[in-house]
């Protein structure tokens, strides 16, 4: 016990200066965290929102680093090679790191290049999802059951991003050959307009595109719609919806169902 007092009796200069450093260190991650949230509150876009969140990153990782390599040097190691690059890098490929940096140049070239921003639907390595967190080493994606995926920024080679411009709806519904297909169309082409007022994500439409198909009981008609990216599916469900209670008010009938029986009759 008495050889531990001792000990910190002899250092006490290094252990202040540690922990002067370690305040220091975690001041400026605080503050930056203060008015990073503070921007966030006032910037609500996406590309915004991005930007300011590596900047976070960014920060914390490089207070870290030099955090470290000053309480290093605080308790008697020389840094000058560290501070030149060369030992950190040596050490840095020495312990494998090479795919960390490769992580970390990744993510800064994705958001240089805005490949995608927080808040995007993308679809990376077959998983779809919504972009929660875009880190220097990785990038969360929040699928829509919850599940959320952790994806390498290095092993992200081809993106597909659902975000970047409007959504077309589709939506097909079969009606009766017996129906006058005119009227049917005429009614869904002054009647459709009135679910812009239902949806405020529709940017253009619903249009009324025709037909697209016959069959042999029935016509197949197709409306189209284009809204928010990925804003799409609820308003196809309204269409589906209101197309079905407009055909239950004006009477417009579902294709009739065929049976066919063949008999195979033999002369006796």
């Amino acid at each position: 016990m008495n050889e531990f007092v001792e000990w910190i009796k002899s250092q006490t200069k290094p252990l202040i200066i540690t922990g002067i450093i370690i305040f220091v260190a975690l001041f400026i991650i605080f503050v930056t965290n203060f008015f990073i949230k503070r921007f966030l509150k006032r910037h609500k876009r996406k590309r915004a929102i991005t930007v300011a969140r590596l900047l976070q990153n960014i920060v914390r990782y490089t207070v870290v680093i030099l955090g470290g390599i000053a309480i290093i040097g605080a308790w008697g190691v020389d840094v000058k090679p560290i501070l030149a690059g060369a030992g950190i890098v040596g050490i840095a490929l020495g312990l494998g790191a090479q795919t960390l940096i490769r992580d970390v140049l990744a993510g800064i070239s994705i958001v240089i290049e805005n490949h995608y921003d927080v808040d995007d639907v993308v679809e990376i390595k077959g998983f779809k999802g919504r972009v929660i967190e875009i880190g220097l080493r990785s990038t969360r994606i929040q699928g829509w059951r919850g599940d959320v995926k952790i994806i390498a920024n290095g092993d992200i080679t081809e993106v597909i991003n659902f975000s970047k411009n409007p959504t077309i709806g589709v939506v097909e519904f079969e009606v009766g050959k017996q129906e006058s297909l005119e009227r049917v169309l005429k009614i869904l082409e002054e009647r459709i307009v009135e679910l812009k007022d239902v949806f405020p994500q529709i940017i253009e439409g619903p249009t009324v595109a025709g037909v697209t198909k016959m069959g042999p009981t029935s016509v197949t008609v197709r409306i189209t719609v284009k809204t928010v990216s990925e804003e799409h599916y609820a308003v196809e469900r309204g269409i589906y919806k209101f197309a079905k209670n407009l055909f239950e008010e004006y009477g417009i009938k579902e294709p009739r169902q065929r049976l066919v029986i063949e008999s195979d009759q033999r002369n006796s």
